[in-house]
């Protein structure tokens, strides 16, 4: 099951029907159940009490001692369910009825939501994803680090946990309609599959969002533009017994929240798109606030969204857009947080966690484009960002110069490289930042921390599992949690960030 840095996440499509959330009452027969767990085969009926929800927001229960993952299924919940897959240690089954229904348990107003992967928690209410995920949290030091009773605080959420989402990355498909001609879809692949499910009007996506998706699928089908998917002919009604022609993958659209800007960026296949000039002129009448228009070139078939070239077709190359008093210009290609709002609470937790006094050396670990460390650089004495991409220290760089961030430095390069020639020329940080991927801190970079014994370690973490693993590394290394702080970057989602404070004994 994997997530991207942006939120999304892909569920095993064995677990998910077309309507697999149901809220309870009459409900398919159920199986007999077996009387014992190492008895149980496929398609058994079962009874589950529900204990948690789990880290890609299945309920989690037991039967006879055995784990039983459950999707659409909430804490304190009974429910029916029908085995779908057997393992040593655990069980997969499918929701058929709740006989108990949990208070938290709401009606989605999504009508893709289960389908389309990109939500997994809908259907509890905000104050229970909230528990939840701070039960996620627990859960995983539990388990990982034998911590049972560790404070954790609770989580930051927002007051309004929808609307959030400033950018979008939906594949396109023209695909024909019962009655009429044929139509333009945008959306996300169905779990498990690579048929695209349309999510127009997305509720976690900015209305600024939306509304540009839906303009852009409108002009290009207007201008009757080649699409790489669904369309034998490239789409045009003017190619006789040409074959296939490639075009238009994946529609990428990013408002900024405070600038008003808004980037547009057609992935294609090829940089030879049909049309431009007038597909540049529909686009800017009917997005007049689009500041810029460019075209990805990305042939390959890989899951990657971009390829390496863009081309400018109009308007500005970077969109410029703002985090508390920072300043940024983003390019097509540049990552910048999904949820404005609460990066600022996620930057603004690591630094009252940082504890800066303005004199310290922070070291910023995955830095990224550097926002973080850019974040704290008015509060420390000097900053020193690494990353491995050297395009994104470049941005970093840019992002410093922009801002007048005179003491934060960015360089290119593995931590465990850096840092040993550092100490050797007689630096030595007194807090490391780190913002690793999902898969957690490298071991070498962890047993380099060790050896620089800074005073505090400020763990930034998108995924509870590694963060508990790492963090048992640590304080086997002579280190204590001094807090944990769970931030809600992705409401209706089951991903949850954490901040960790660890400090020398």
């Amino acid at each position: 099951m994997g997530k991207t840095k942006d939120g999304y996440v892909q569920r095993p499509s064995a677990a998910v029907g077309k309507n697999p959330y149901p809220g309870g009452g009459a409900a398919e027969k159920s199986p007999a159940a077996p009387a014992d767990a190492e008895q149980i085969k496929v398609g058994d009926g079962i009874v589950v009490t529900i204990k948690r929800i789990g880290i890609n927001g299945e309920g989690v229960g037991y039967y006879r001692r055995k784990a039983v993952f459950i999707d659409g299924a909430i804490t304190n919940e009974v429910v029916k369910a029908e085995v779908l897959e057997t393992q040593e240690k655990f069980l997969k089954a499918r929701l058929l009825e709740v006989e108990k229904k949990s208070p938290d348990r709401v009606e989605p107003p999504c009508p893709v939501f289960g389908i389309c992967g990109g939500c997994q928690i809908q259907h509890i209410s905000y104050e229970g994803q909230l528990r939840a995920k701070l039960d996620i949290v627990r859960e995983a030091f539990s388990r990982y680090a034998k911590l049972n009773d560790l404070k954790i605080k609770p989580t930051l959420g927002m007051d309004r946990p929808w609307d959030y989402r400033n950018k979008a990355q939906l594949q396109v498909e023209r695909r024909d309609v019962k009655g009429s001609k044929s139509e333009i879809i945008a959306g996300l692949y169905e779990i498990g599959t690579h048929e695209i499910v349309d999510i127009s009007g997305c509720p976690i996506q900015h209305p600024q969002v939306n509304r540009a998706i839906d303009r852009v699928k409108a002009v290009l089908g207007e201008l009757n533009i080649p699409l790489s998917k669904g369309d034998s002919r490239g789409g045009r009604s003017d190619i006789k017994d040409s074959g296939p022609r490639k075009g238009v993958r994946t529609i990428v659209v990013r408002a900024g929240f405070q600038s008003g800007e808004l980037q547009v960026t057609l992935v294609t296949e090829t940089a030879d798109l049909p049309r431009q000039g007038d597909l540049i002129e529909r686009l800017r009448l009917e997005l007049p606030e689009m500041s810029g228009l460019s075209l990805n070139v990305n042939p390959l078939k890989t899951p990657l969204i971009f390829g390496e070239r863009t081309i400018s077709l109009w308007g500005s190359e970077a969109m410029k857009e703002s985090l508390g008093d920072l300043n940024f210009e983003l390019s097509p290609r540049a990552f910048f947080q999904l949820n404005p709002e609460q990066t600022v609470k996620l930057y603004e937790t690591v630094r009252t966690a940082a504890a800066l006094t303005g004199k310290e050396t922070v070291v910023d670990a995955y830095c990224g484009t550097g926002t973080i460390g850019l974040w704290l650089a008015p509060y420390a004495a000097e900053i020193r960002g690494i990353e491995v991409i050297p395009e994104a220290v470049e941005d970093a760089r840019r992002n410093a110069a922009l801002n007048g961030r005179d003491n934060a430095q960015f360089f290119a390069g593995e931590v465990e490289d850096l840092l040993p020639r550092w100490a050797k020329d007689g630096l030595a940080p007194d807090v490391i930042v780190a913002d690793p991927p999902r898969v957690g801190l490298d071991r070498k970079f962890l047993e380099t921390v060790l050896r620089a014994k800074p005073q505090k370690f400020v763990y930034v973490s998108c995924n509870p599992s590694t963060l508990a693993k790492d963090c048992k590394v640590l304080l086997d290394g002579g280190y204590e949690i001094q807090s944990v702080q769970p931030v809600d970057m992705f409401p209706q989602t089951s991903q949850v960030e954490c901040v960790t404070v660890l400090v020398k004994k």
